[in-house]
């Protein structure tokens, strides 16, 4: 009964002298740098040893392996560093975390007395996330032009950040609020934005590629390819009507034999002359085929310098004009 006494004794000491103190949980971005600020309390007593372990793979009070950090042991993970001391701090830090190191951490310390033992439960929770970033457009269809509004946001899931670093295709950008606001944005403003946490660029989020369309531009290039098009398809139909009445045009009456004698020592040229009409609709240029003209003009050299125009006969709306030129030689 007495041995039971003083049991029950020292089991009320340690429950009422021995703790440890956590902060509240954690929310860490992937890539940062944790520190978990501790301290530790118990009787007067020497401690000896202290660890850490993480809940997952180390069910319980930490007593048994792994451990994440144990000052007995010289094989500690290296992203894990115990900055406290053997006194009353218990700080761990935790460098470039990411997601595998999400969960609940425990520190444990043994000291010199036979039943001076004891592990913080419960412990301290972490969560680990990714910086990202969301855009908002005064646009609803999700293209960006010239003149829009536009405003890009720099966030954890799990809180809410008061300073950041901006990039611009990896370079750094002098503005450190998470909300990087465009009230009308140029075709300069195109290009690979990021984030990160400050001073820790190891954090930074994955780009978000901005692109900016030029209103302005659209419509003369339209236009331009239009009028091409429309040149194009009026220049074939003119050749087409030339064949045509070529092929329909009857035979003259033979030349004499002086008649070919003497043309021959002149020279003769032919040229086929038309505008380009620029279109911009089927109608127009179905209008325009019926009112196309073909022109001829012969220049030879003569005694005298006439001009003569005459006009053959018209077929389908298209008038044959020749216009000839004579020079004196």
């Amino acid at each position: 009964m007495q041995v039971i006494f003083i049991l029950f004794i020292s089991s009320s000491v340690l429950s009422t002298g021995w703790n440890v103190i956590y902060p509240p949980p954690i929310c860490a971005a992937r890539g940062s740098n944790v520190t978990i600020a501790c301290t530790f309390t118990y009787t007067p007593a020497q401690v000896q040893q202290v660890l850490w372990c993480s809940v997952g793979p180390n069910h319980g009070n930490c007593l048994d392996k792994p451990h994440v950090y144990d000052s007995e042991a010289n094989n500690n993970q290296r992203n894990f560093q115990y900055i406290g001391d053997k006194t009353s701090n218990c700080s761990l830090l935790i460098s470039n975390i990411n997601q595998k190191y999400s969960g609940e951490y425990r520190f444990r310390f043994i000291t010199d007395l036979s039943e001076g033992r004891w592990t913080g439960n419960p412990g301290v929770k972490i969560s680990v996330h990714d910086v990202r970033l969301s855009i908002t457009s005064s646009r609803e269809n999700g293209s960006i032009v010239v003149g829009d509004s536009l405003s890009l946001t720099c966030k954890l899931d799990c809180r809410n950040l008061s300073e950041v670093q901006w990039f611009k295709n990896g370079d750094p950008i002098q503005y450190s609020h998470p909300i990087l606001t465009f009230s009308g944005v140029t075709t300069k403003d195109s290009g690979n934005y990021s984030c990160s946490l400050r001073n820790f660029k190891t954090t930074v989020s994955e780009e978000l590629r901005i692109y900016i369309e030029d209103a302005a531009g659209l419509p003369t290039v339209l236009v331009i390819v239009v009028s091409l098009a429309s040149l194009v398809f009026i220049t074939a139909a003119v050749m087409l009507l030339q064949r045509m009445m070529a092929k329909g045009k009857p035979q003259g009456k033979p030349k004499e034999e002086g008649e070919e004698s003497q043309v021959s020592h002149y020279s003769t040229h032919q040229t086929m002359i038309f505008a380009p009409i620029v279109c911009t609709n089927i109608q127009e240029a179905e209008d325009v085929l019926q009112e196309v003209q073909y022109a001829s003009v012969n220049i030879q050299p003569k005694e005298l310098l006439q001009m003569s125009a005459n006009t053959e006969h018209e077929n389908n709306s298209a008038i044959y004009s020749t216009v000839m030129l004579y020079f004196q030689q």
